[in-house]
């Protein structure tokens, strides 16, 4: 990947977050680590690397939020199922939003799935798009400098780190990072469908033609 930002830049980095904004799984965080760790080393301007990561955030939530005011509905019905995202779960998500919605805006870029399911979310349950834009803008300035800011100060003592000790231990943390995110989202996400479950199953013996035979 330092490959390609090295000789497509600034515009290698807004095409992977734009599209990772839109849904689609790539690695936007790390493009955006690696190019304030490039911008730390004098190859990159960090300001125009910020300026890339933020404007890709924004141009993808925004393609996201127009696809799901026009299409959402009918996507979720078709293909929501394929990957367990059918109506009962995507009307949970709904509400989510509808509950917090500004919050969930707010912090949706640091989260795995949350990232992914924003602007498209946002835009099915037609939540007003000015509120959406003035949320979005907040949380992609934080997450770009958060992650790139803080790569290009704190880049060469990563460098450091690395080449003095084994690097195994750090992408163990990234790993069980990435996997408390996914479960913490999960439950955020569908915490009432688990809990119902229980309930149904208790529903559904009482009404059992066997009930009182005993």
């Amino acid at each position: 990947m330092t490959g390609y930002l090295t000789q497509y830049g600034y515009a290698f980095l807004f095409v992977v977050v734009l599209f990772e904004s839109t849904g689609i799984p790539l690695p936007g965080e790390s493009i955006l680590v690696a190019s304030g760790m490039l911008a730390g080393e004098g190859t990159l301007n960090i300001w125009a690397v910020l300026f890339a990561a933020f404007a890709g955030s924004i141009v993808g939530d925004n393609l996201g939020y127009v696809v799901g005011r026009r299409y959402g509905r009918r996507i979720v019905v078709r293909w929501g199922s394929r990957f367990g995202l059918g109506e009962k779960r995507f009307a949970m998500v709904e509400e989510r939003f509808k509950n917090y919605g500004f919050a969930v805006v707010l912090v949706a870029r640091f989260v795995i799935i949350l990232r992914q399911l924003n602007g498209f979310v946002a835009g099915t349950m037609r939540m007003s798009w000015p509120i959406f834009l003035f949320y979005n803008c907040i949380s992609a300035a934080l997450w770009s400098a958060a992650y790139g800011a803080g790569a290009y100060l704190f880049g060469s003592a990563f460098r450091h780190f690395f080449e003095a000790y084994s690097t195994w231990p750090i992408f163990v943390i990234a790993a069980l990072v990435c996997v408390i995110g996914m479960v913490g989202t999960y439950k955020f996400l569908f915490a009432e469908e688990d809990e119902a479950t229980p309930a149904e199953d208790a529903s559904t013996a009482d009404d059992s033609p066997l009930r009182g035979k005993s």
